[in-house]
């Protein structure tokens, strides 16, 4: 598991990101990290319940502690690594949105999308490609 956490300063949000979950352990700590965030058990449950299949991910946001926590369930291929980070992508611009009250077909969130998308570029590059990541 990689894990991957920064700071929205204009935001004033904190995201945790997770990614190559895979096996009991990362399945544990990504259960313990959402209860920890104040996600409810049977939501924390269901995540890992999609987390223990290929290809998928997960997005909880506190809007009260102005964070979220993401996961990233291990990939097929790089093209479905980048699909799953993109699509959780768009769900956390979503909640940043929503709390400001930012329209999310906005210009301010696509700034938003392009800001949290370089910060979450170097762990999706590492996972993408491996040998080549250090390029960037």
């Amino acid at each position: 598991m990689i894990q991957q956490g920064f700071w929205i300063g204009d935001r004033d949000w904190w995201i945790m990101l997770s990614y190559d979950i895979s096996g009991t352990e990362d399945l544990y700590d990504a259960y313990v990290s959402l209860l920890a965030s104040g996600c409810p058990d049977y939501k924390a449950q269901r995540a890992c319940m999609v987390l223990s299949s290929k290809d998928k991910g997960y997005t909880w946001s506190n809007f009260d502690g102005r964070f979220s926590v993401v996961f990233i369930s291990r990939g097929t291929s790089a093209e479905q690594v980048y699909d799953s980070c993109d699509h959780e992508l768009k769900h956390l611009v979503e909640h940043i949105s929503e709390y400001y009250g930012v329209d999310p077909r906005s210009e301010e969130a696509a700034y938003l999308q392009g800001e949290i998308a370089r910060k979450m570029f170097p762990a999706i590059a590492l996972l993408i490609c491996p040998k080549c990541h250090n390029e960037y």
